[in-house]
């Protein structure tokens, strides 16, 4: 294998490592990983590559390497990568107006770099998250969850680090507000029709038009809740 190619592997190896750890929650602060060969088959990567995806995590102080006894999450794991619940919080009107204004300045960036950076399989993911949430909302199921596995679709298609690292944190805080929000069936309604120009714009990687569309999708929301 290429060398770039290699390096490539082994940066998203340790980008999926970073999702099991601190999204996905399935290795506790302070908790052994699996051994090599378990991990590296889980993965479907060599046992070279795991290496490499280990030491850039250990860099970032996400993993520790403990002699004679494996690799473990850290204790603490950096500022960084933590979720920031205390603005689950959010609950005032002014406050959830803050959030979308937030959200209003940064999604339809990423999403416009998601244009430039999504592979064609990561298109096709956001398709199908876009068709699931539409579903699910049909058969009144939890509509907020899918249609954030949406937005979150295109974050990490965006390939920035830490727009992927912020999104949790502002996640975190939409689920509180969505929880108290008087208007869900109409916010459902709009994040529908939204989701579906945004896709539009997003699988022609139309950036400014992706761009617009997910202004305007903000600038809804917002006015729901000022309502």
């Amino acid at each position: 294998m290429a060398e770039g190619k290699r390096v490539k592997l082994s940066e998203r190896t340790a980008d999926r490592l970073y999702e099991m750890i601190v999204e996905e929650k399935r290795y506790e602060p302070g908790s052994k990983l699996p051994n090599e060969n378990e991990l590296s088959d889980a993965l479907r990567v060599s046992r070279t590559t795991l290496r490499e995806a280990i030491s850039f995590l250990v860099a970032q102080g996400v993993l520790e390497i403990r002699r004679g006894k494996g690799t473990f999450v850290a204790d603490s794991l950096p500022a960084g990568t933590m979720d920031l619940t205390a603005l689950a919080g959010v609950r005032s009107r002014v406050r959830a107006k803050d959030l979308f204004e937030m959200r209003l300045i940064f999604e339809p960036a990423t999403v416009a770099l998601a244009c430039q950076r999504a592979t064609d399989e990561e298109l096709r993911q956001i398709q199908k998250k876009a068709e699931r949430m539409e579903r699910i909302a049909a058969e009144g199921g939890d509509w907020p969850l899918a249609d954030q596995e949406f937005h979150w679709a295109i974050i990490k298609a965006s390939h920035n680090e830490y727009m992927r690292r912020l999104y949790p944190i502002i996640n975190s805080a939409v689920n509180e507000i969505m929880q108290l929000s008087q208007n869900r069936q109409h916010m459902q309604n709009v994040a529908i029709s939204d989701n579906q120009q945004i896709l539009y714009f997003l699988m022609r990687r139309d950036e400014a038009g992706a761009r617009h569309a997910m202004s305007i999708h903000m600038r809804h929301l917002l006015h729901i809740l000022q309502n």
